[in-house]
């Protein structure tokens, strides 16, 4: 029997989760993969395309690229409605019916109703979006004006790292960073040390940090605190929040009080045994309540390799599944070139070390997915390979 597994989206965990699943199942699946962009972007390096250190080409993987050699067929599209009762997925090209589906959607900015924000404001979620930020920065310093003002608003990982890259492009120009932050310090949900660490570096650089006051309107040049303070803005990037898609907002399927799909430990929606999602999208749930996961990269693609191996043996009705448990690891931020923070668990270390070392993680993903196809067949045609996956372990080539 040919089974239709369908993955919607192809970031992080939907990537992982395809290759997975076509090493898994072999030729008893149709693995189909569904994304709205062309290419698999690696977006933990946006901030350095808006300030136009790096190109977007040098971040991005085409899908079509690695994802055909490896057997599994993609579709560049938007999915705009999900009908579980009938298992199909909509999209403007018509119809497609899946056996098992997979959800790794993502997230989208969460503008907070604030008014203007949307229209005045620029999202920072994809390369496409850097792309339009460093675009528009340039002709801003072009005009030599003496009024430049950038503002962040968000000052978590994103509006940290992209606050430094707007050091690193504006120091020879007349222009004002401003940070700002709607809880008491910057990163939130980093230990307090460092915290004080970014907003000292930042604070020395001469980056303004506002803490504990929100936007609460924008306007084409300036923006409004909830203190009633108003500020000049000549370009405002958007890093306040984020909220699940349209997609998954219009699931009937149970979702938490933030709109997030909740799944249960084996990564499978409680009400429809069939739909499996990883990711920004979801909220994990067990026994104990929801797990207090962060937003991160790395946790989707664990998530992805589990869910994808629960997918093969529900379909195939070989074994029980496996629950989802959680790993931790170092998170790496950069504030320009010359100041990064590694961060593990209380502990962190800082240096401009830390910003090669992530440039070398963002190599390494990138050459990984471009040999996973190879990869990919030869573990399919190695007794135990599918073994190898469930061990979390590598192959070592």
């Amino acid at each position: 029997m040919n089974f239709g597994i369908v993955i919607v989206g192809g970031g992080f965990g939907g990537l992982e989760a395809a290759f997975t699943l076509r090493t898994l199942m072999g030729d008893a699946a149709t693995i189909t993969l569904i994304d709205r962009q062309a290419e698999h972007s690696f977006l933990p390096s946006i901030h350095e395309v808006s300030s136009g250190k790096i190109d977007a080409r040098s971040i991005q993987i085409p899908l079509e690229t690695i994802l055909a050699p490896a057997g599994i067929r993609y579709i560049q599209g938007d999915v705009s409605a999900i009908d579980t009762v009938n298992r199909q997925v909509s999209m403007a090209a018509g119809g497609l019916g899946y056996d098992c589906l997979l959800l790794a959607t993502g997230a989208e900015n969460n503008f907070f109703g604030v008014p203007g924000a949307e229209r005045f404001s620029f999202r920072f979620r994809t390369s496409g979006d850097a792309l339009r930020i460093r675009e528009s920065l340039e002709r801003l310093l072009a005009e030599e004006r003496k009024d430049v003002h950038l503002v962040m608003a968000g000052g978590g990982t994103e509006g940290v790292e992209v606050a430094g890259e707007l050091l690193d492009r504006t120091h020879d120009h007349n222009a004002t960073i401003t940070v700002i932050e709607a809880q008491q310090q910057l990163l939130p949900g980093f230990p307090a040390a460092i915290r004080d660490f970014a907003e000292k570096y930042l604070r020395e650089k001469g980056v303004t940090i506002i803490t504990s006051e929100r936007i609460t309107a924008v306007r084409e040049a300036s923006l409004v605190l909830s203190s009633g303070r108003e500020l000049p803005q000549s370009m405002l990037i958007w890093s306040g929040g984020i909220k699940p898609s349209s997609l998954i907002n219009g699931l009937t399927l149970p979702k938490d009080p933030a709109g997030w799909l909740i799944v249960d430990d084996h990564l499978r929606s409680p009400e429809d045994e069939r739909i499996f999602a990883v990711g920004d999208a979801v909220t994990v749930t067990t026994s104990n309540g929801a797990l207090p996961l962060p937003k991160l990269a790395y946790h989707a693609q664990d998530q992805a390799k589990v869910a994808a191996i629960n997918i093969s043996s529900f379909l195939q009705r070989s074994e029980d599944l496996i629950r989802y448990e959680p790993r931790f690891k170092p998170q790496l931020i950069s504030i320009g070139k010359n100041m990064g923070i590694y961060a593990q668990g209380d502990k962190f270390w800082t240096g401009e070390w830390v910003v090669g070392l992530k440039k070398a993680v963002e190599r390494r993903h990138l050459m990984a997915y471009l040999s996973r196809p190879l990869i990919t067949g030869i573990a399919r045609r190695i007794p135990g390979g599918s073994l190898l996956i469930r061990m979390g372990l590598k192959l070592p080539f």
